[in-house]
């Protein structure tokens, strides 16, 4: 039965919950990731942040006196003000299948992988993807 390993990327890329939003953006673009596991400064990890979340902050317009606070600070805000917590994870030795039905019940399209309380690696759909079409070419 396959595992979480075999199939997660690694090394992880991760950010320090005090990056900031544009921060976060360019180094999302610049690694071609859609999120972003949040560590604290001992490096465990403490949230998760989205391309999705940071376009809903930075894309705000701006309707009121908050919003507009809002709108022109996004470039201020660090990560931790924003992320999402607790995060939903896997282990490195989970069945992939759990984790297909993981992605599929929190309606998400990826989590960390962590042992003990290192994050070792990320797991997304686009990588259950891959790899089954891996298979299916290898298999022809």
């Amino acid at each position: 039965m396959d595992k979480v390993r075999d199939w997660m990327s690694q090394p992880p890329i991760c950010a320090p919950e005090t990056m900031t939003l544009p921060e976060a953006r360019r180094l999302m673009h610049k690694s071609r990731i859609r999120r972003l596991p949040v560590l604290d400064s001992a490096g465990r990890l403490t949230g998760i942040v989205t391309e999705g979340d940071i376009n809903r902050i930075s894309a705000s317009h701006a309707h009121d006196v908050r919003e507009y606070n809002l709108y022109h600070r996004a470039a201020d805000l660090p990560l931790r003000d924003f992320m999402t917590r607790p995060v939903i994870t896997v282990g490195p030795d989970e069945p992939i299948i759990a984790v297909a039905q993981l992605l599929l019940l929190h309606r998400i399209s990826g989590v960390p992988v962590v042992e003990g309380d290192r994050v070792v690696g990320v797991i997304t759909e686009s990588d259950l993807f891959r790899r089954m079409v891996e298979r299916e070419v290898a298999a022809e």
